[in-house]
């Protein structure tokens, strides 16, 4: 692997745990909010697709994450290390 390529994954591995504490801060805050947004159970999968490839800005994340047994589902499948 070439000294640029490898700081390159490097990079990416980086941004990619920086969005996921991001998102626990996010979602950790919002916790003790009101729910503003429910999200259907079937959409799950679905909304969190859209999260996971930055299609949704952080302040509907944090409005999404009010629904507490979505951000437990979403937590505990994306950001929980296995």
């Amino acid at each position: 692997m070439t000294y640029l390529r490898q700081i390159g994954c490097q990079m990416m591995s980086f941004e990619k745990e920086k969005r996921k504490r991001l998102l626990i801060t996010i979602g950790e805050n919002s916790m003790s909010k009101k729910m503003t947004r429910k999200v259907d159970i079937t959409d799950y999968h679905d909304v969190a697709d859209c999260i996971r490839s930055d299609q949704v800005p952080a302040s509907e994340i944090a409005e999404l994450f009010t629904d507490k047994p979505f951000y437990k589902w979403y937590k505990k499948r994306y950001l929980t290390d296995k």
